[in-house]
């Protein structure tokens, strides 16, 4: 198995998608007057958890360092509270451990 080096483009495209996803796509929903389960139903059970998992399978099968995972994490977990209501910070652990699940997947 080839070991293959984070580049600094790299890591910058996972925190780019980590904002766009954290900020951009609960602004985009607030705009568009979805209601606050559909809000729930897409973005925190739908977006956020496909992201996880692709997040995780595509660090994994690049050889990439597990710590790239917490970008996301963490950028949903300062950004939540201006989107949704407090339970959404428990979600935090669900996308960290769903990547995780996904990265661990994909090692021998």
């Amino acid at each position: 198995m080839r070991n293959s080096e984070l580049s600094l483009p790299r890591i910058g495209w996972y925190v780019a998608v980590s904002l766009a996803l954290a900020f951009v796509v609960p602004i985009l929903f607030v705009y568009a007057d979805v209601t606050d389960i559909n809000k729930i139903a897409f973005i925190l059970y739908g977006i956020y958890v496909v992201y996880a998992v692709f997040s995780g399978l595509y660090a994994g099968k690049k050889n990439d360092r597990f710590w790239v995972l917490l970008f996301f994490p963490i950028v949903y977990f300062i950004g939540y509270r201006f989107f949704f209501d407090s339970y959404a910070q428990y979600f935090t652990l669900a996308y960290l451990g769903i990547s995780y699940a996904a990265y661990g997947i994909t090692k021998d």
